[in-house]
């Protein structure tokens, strides 16, 4: 529950809402001296039960919560035209809530476009809508898209932040490749003899779906702009959501065919030349069609994925190819699906004593299209005659599904954007760190990461710095010659590091906690100095001292630190740290974590800990893409305004060449997802690697970013934003701007 105006309370419910803004606001007052706005919707489209009264009185909304803060606005007719203005005369999607257990309101409203046939339309309808024409879902694999429906398996996109498991959906959309001309830019799916699907159960790793009564799934082509339906669907832009008026639903399902019995709906549709399937890997025939209706809507994921692990392993395809084993592998839950001995293959990055599970069909690609095996590199193959078949490759998108499906039963409240944006870092970075107040769980991400990762406690080290620390002898040790031994610190680092050494093949998690106690220049200097390095190499004491000493052979004058060893930080921001200096924050990315609110607590409900497998370092790599580029020449442009708006300001700092490049890694490696595309990923960026340079007084900032008497951010910085906004809409940063620039208004200086 949440605190809301004075006393009271609400709740939100899951799910998006369509509805259209009544031309009307009413004056507010949610508590003394601050004057606030109402507007009103209309929703129309389909409510859950305990919204349905809603038809009859509307929604509320507040102009303070879509960007007009309190006593900014001048009367009824002012809030008006903003009203006008932001939202316009289309649709609006929404969060349902209630407050009081009596008034509905809106949260998270956000504009969606209009649509010819809007004055016409009643009772809009929400359709799934995997992937967009740009960036369709498995690379536009619609064969791979079909395969994940029928056998139970996740479809990234769809969270509960979108959809009500109270609404049954009629059909579903996944955008497609359109091969050879033949396939169309959208497939619909739908159960081709009953009215809705059953069973969908939704969670951070996306949908799962099952027929109803085990009847036959059905797909047929979409064509929006020939058959007209493009006048009556609103499809939005914030939502993997399309709202289709009822009476046009029928139109999804016309000429809906089943699906066929090898699941090559592409074959079907003429395409000639699959550039998704592999001669190895043919397309498993999933058997798990009326298999579960023992399972009831809403129950465990994991009895879910069990149930059409047991149906795939009963049937296998009717010709097998002569890459098959003639033994059946002994079944497996999915969620053990490739837990077993892997014989010689290069990628596994599990232990050998889990068991595989079957053969991968189909599955070479991940989300965004591209080969799991590293570039240049061929996938994992079984050694000789064995008979035992080739585990199923991990892929970046398996690791994130996992890092999300851990942090929930954690009982943790992480943003998905905020797992993305660390991970991307982790891989692109030599050095993460995470920024924040006193609690909102800087160190209990990288503990998570670490138990996504599947790493044993011995390979994670999390470090209390101190605040007497003054350099690495506090932090590594140091060689004592009147005893002629080497004194190890009692951290454990020097220990690690080592082990690391002697296993590049197992990844290593180091975490220095509130890592600004001290000064980091002094005792991390040795790190600041070598992590950049190509082959960077630790020097704990001068080697010529080593046949002096008793334990060298333990503790070596040098250690060479591998890329298997991932370093992180957290910092408070508070009176008791050390701020740093550019040293640091050009070679880091400072991530500052968004707080949820505290109302999500009481509807977190801790599960138990999913199975998590080591990772090993080689799969880990796979993930990385080494070969990042620059960003790109508008990117460029981009940092060329902004370093110039800084040096311009007199700041002693701007934005090296290693910044540009250390972007240009990160905007590179980050994965296919419709939760994290490169524009928030150059958000991010600007936040974490330009924005952190923003300190001082209001007369050395003042040029770059202030607040206007409206309250309105102004400045150099925003209008360089402003102007390339076709790169990103730049909201985190803009955030991050008018706080800065409140603070320079209020205190005469921003850290």
């Amino acid at each position: 529950m949440q605190k809301n105006e004075n006393t009271d309370m609400q709740r939100t419910a899951p799910g998006r809402i369509l509805g259209r803004i009544r031309p009307v606001v009413k004056s507010s007052v949610p508590q003394s001296g601050a004057k606030d706005y109402r507007f009103f919707a209309d929703p129309v489209s389909v409510l859950p039960e305990e919204f349905r009264e809603a038809k009859r009185f509307g929604f509320t909304g507040f102009m303070s919560r879509i960007g007009f803060g309190f006593n900014t606005l001048r009367g009824e007719a002012d809030a008006l035209a903003h009203l006008r203005e932001t939202l316009g005369d289309g649709f609006v999607s929404f969060t349902p809530g209630i407050k009081n257990n009596k008034y509905f309101i809106m949260e998270d409203v956000q504009k969606e476009s209009a649509v010819p046939g809007m004055d016409e339309d009643r009772d809009y309808y929400p359709v799934p809508a995997f992937g967009t024409g740009e960036n369709p879902i498995f690379g536009g694999d619609i064969n791979k898209f079909c395969h994940h429906i029928l056998s139970g398996k996740p479809l990234p996109g769809l969270s509960k932040k979108y959809w009500n498991n109270e609404t049954a959906p009629r059909v579903i959309v996944a955008a497609a490749q359109n091969l050879e001309g033949k396939v169309g830019s959208w497939i619909v799916f739908a159960p081709f003899s009953d009215d809705a699907f059953d069973g969908m159960v939704i969670r951070e790793g996306g949908a799962y779906f099952r027929t109803k009564n085990g009847h036959a799934l059905g797909y047929g082509r979409v064509d929006l702009k020939g058959s007209g339906l493009s006048a009556h669907i609103v499809r939005c832009s914030h939502s993997p959501l399309w709202f289709v008026p009822e009476r046009f639903l029928s139109d999804l399902r016309a000429n809906l065919r089943p699906v066929p019995a090898d699941e090559d709906i592409l074959r079907e549709l003429g395409v000639q030349h699959n550039p998704f399937a592999s001669a190895e890997e043919p397309i498993l025939l999933s058997s798990s069609r009326g298999k579960w209706d023992s399972l009831l809507p809403g129950e465990m994921i994991s009895g879910v994925l069990a149930a059409a692990a047991e149906a795939d392993d009963e049937e296998k395809p009717d010709g097998k190819s002569e890459a098959e084993p003639e033994e059946k592998p002994a079944k497996v839950p999915e969620k053990d699906a490739g837990k077993g001995k892997p014989g010689k293959e290069k990628f596994t990055g599990l232990k050998e004593k889990e068991s595989a599970k079957e053969k991968v069909s189909g599955e070479e690609r991940t989300a965004g299209g591209r080969d799991t095996a590293p570039e240049g590199k061929k996938g994992p193959e079984p050694a000789g005659e064995t008979e035992i078949p080739a585990e199923k490759t991990f892929t970046e998108e398996d690791f994130l599904r996992r890092l999300s499906d851990a942090a929930e039963a954690s009982g943790l409240l992480y943003s998905r954007k905020d797992l993305i944006n660390f991970h991307v870092s982790l891989k692109s970075s030599r050095l993460t760190i995470l920024a924040g107040m006193s609690g909102t769980g800087k160190s209990g991400l990288v503990r998570l990461y670490a138990k996504a990762l599947g790493l044993p406690k011995e390979q994670v080290r999390v470090l209390a710095v101190r605040p007497s620390w003054m350099d690495d002898s506090d932090l590594l040790g140091y060689a004592d010659m009147n005893r002629q031994v080497y004194c190890s610190a009692g951290t454990g680092l020097a220990e690690l590091l080592r082990e690391a050494e002697r296993h590049p093949e197992k990844l290593w998690l180091v975490c220095f906690d509130e890592m600004n106690l001290a000064r980091a220049e002094h005792y991390f200097a040795q790190f600041i100095s070598i992590l950049e390095k190509e082959d960077p190499v630790l020097t704990l004491y001068n080697p010529a001292l080593a046949p002096r000493l008793y334990n060298s052979a333990d503790y070596p004058p040098q250690i060479r630190i591998g890329r298997n060893v991932l370093f992180t930080g957290t910092v408070n921001v508070d009176e008791s740290t050390y701020r740093f200096s550019d040293k640091i924050l050009d070679r880091a990315n400072v991530i500052t974590l968004r707080q949820g609110r505290f109302s999500d607590l009481a509807r977190l409900k801790r599960k138990a800990m999913p199975s998590c497998p080591e990772v090993s370092a080689e799969t880990f790599f796979s993930f990385l893409r080494e070969d990042s580029p620059l960003p790109t020449e508008r990117e460029l442009a981009l940092l060329d305004d902004l370093n110039d708006a800084l040096r311009g300001s007199g700041l002693a700092g701007g934005i090296g060449f290693r910044v540009a490049v250390q972007m240009g890694a990160y905007l590179e490696n980050i994965p296919r997802s419709r939760d994290f595309s490169r524009r928030d990923g150059l958000d991010a960026q600007v936040v974490q690697r330009i924005l952190t340079k923003l300190r001082g007084s209001f007369q050395q900032l003042s040029a770059l970013v202030s607040e206007n008497d409206r309250g309105e951010t102004e400045g150099a910085i925003p209008d360089i934003l402003e102007k390339y906004r076709d790169l990103s809409s730049f909201g985190e940063a803009r955030a991050v701007l008018a706080a800065k620039a409140r603070e320079l208004k209020l205190y005469d200086y921003t850290l």
